[in-house]
């Protein structure tokens, strides 16, 4: 009998006892141990929130096909479940990331005792299904393509998106400026603890929901007056709610960017107007090797140390700094080669 049926065999006899009412070996369905982990999670002060979305839905998944205990979740199931998943993969890690939480999920139900192994197929042993993505380089929105949603966008959605666009604030945090904890835990908030804070007028600082890392960036005295004037909290309703709405005033400009563009934008605009690395690390909460990785191609201090390169090349070779020398190029009519007379060709 191969290994396979064995498995097989012991499911059924598990399923059947458990019908009966009597004690199954890994008798813990689906859902009790979806319960557990997310109160065992909750315990050690872990964020559920993306958690929770990947428990329902699984939850629903194994309704739909009538999966109830853990044991029944075969390598097989669990990679259709992957496979049903809505998120993208190839050039966003949006798919790994979140399918990073059912493996936790698995690894804590065998560490629990109640599954064998994880049914998640290893991608050391079997790379074919490891989750490949490359990230595109970041490309920022132009100025015109910014000042075409402000313009277009109206009521509390243009005072979001300038607000992104002045500070560089990420979408969840933004939306959270002037919430309480309360407010933000009664939208359902990821890291409601975590919402920007406005000093002297102008100033906000806070930790990003994302990494907790601390930021500090101002904003206009105009823009700051507009955002009291909306009292508190400035936008409330759900990340979702928000998150659309941006997306709408996307649309009706008739631009093709996500609510991070404004990010992008902000920080591309620092450093091209030569504010250090190490500044706009600070303003924005990530780190200076993030920054530069990100946005080398927009650090001006890059591009002066390249220009500079390129000028004591040039002068190496016996040019001046703008690469002249005031000999010309011979063109060979036998070869109809363009040749170089320093022997450069």
């Amino acid at each position: 009998m191969s290994e396979a049926q064995k498995n097989a065999r012991k499911l059924d006899s598990d399923l059947d006892d458990l019908r009966q009412g009597k004690p199954a070996r890994h008798s813990v369905t689906v859902n009790a141990a979806f319960k557990e982990r997310l109160g065992f999670r909750e315990q050690n002060k872990l964020e559920n929130t993306k958690a929770k979305l990947m428990v329902d839905k699984l939850a629903a998944w194994c309704d739909n096909y009538d999966v109830l205990l853990l044991t029944e979740l075969t390598p097989e199931r669990v990679i259709r479940f992957r496979m049903s998943l809505p998120f993208r993969t190839g050039n966003s890690s949006s798919l790994s990331v979140h399918w990073s939480l059912i493996n936790a999920f698995f690894n804590w139900c065998v560490g629990m005792g109640y599954s064998d192994k994880n049914p998640s197929p290893s991608t050391k042993q079997n790379p074919q299904f490891a989750i490949r993505y490359k990230k595109p380089e970041v490309v920022p929105p132009t100025k015109q393509q910014t000042g075409k949603i402000l313009h277009t966008a109206t009521g509390r959605a243009q005072l979001l998106c300038q607000l992104m666009r002045e500070s560089a604030l990420a979408l969840v945090d933004a939306q959270k400026f002037g919430m309480s904890p309360e407010d933000a835990r009664k939208f359902g908030l990821s890291k409601p603890e975590r919402s920007p804070r406005l000093e002297n007028g102008t100033l906000i600082r806070g930790n990003r929901t994302k990494t907790n890392e601390r930021y500090r960036v101002r904003i206009s005295s105009s823009l700051a007056k507009r955002l009291a004037a909306l009292g508190s909290p400035a936008f409330p309703g759900s990340y979702c709610k928000w998150r659309e709405d941006c997306y709408k005033a996307f649309r009706d400009a008739g631009v093709q960017i996500t609510p991070h563009g404004f990010r992008h934008y902000r920080i591309s605009e620092w450093l091209a107007l030569g504010v250090r690395v190490e500044d706009v690390a600070d303003i924005v909460g990530t780190s200076p090797k993030e920054i530069r990785k990100t946005y080398r191609h927009w650090i001006k201090e890059a591009e002066d140390q390249l220009d500079g390169v390129q000028r004591q090349a040039w002068l190496a070779q016996g040019l001046d700094e703008d690469g002249n020398s005031g000999r010309s190029y011979v063109i060979h009519r036998s070869s109809e080669r363009r040749t170089d007379p320093r022997g450069f060709d």
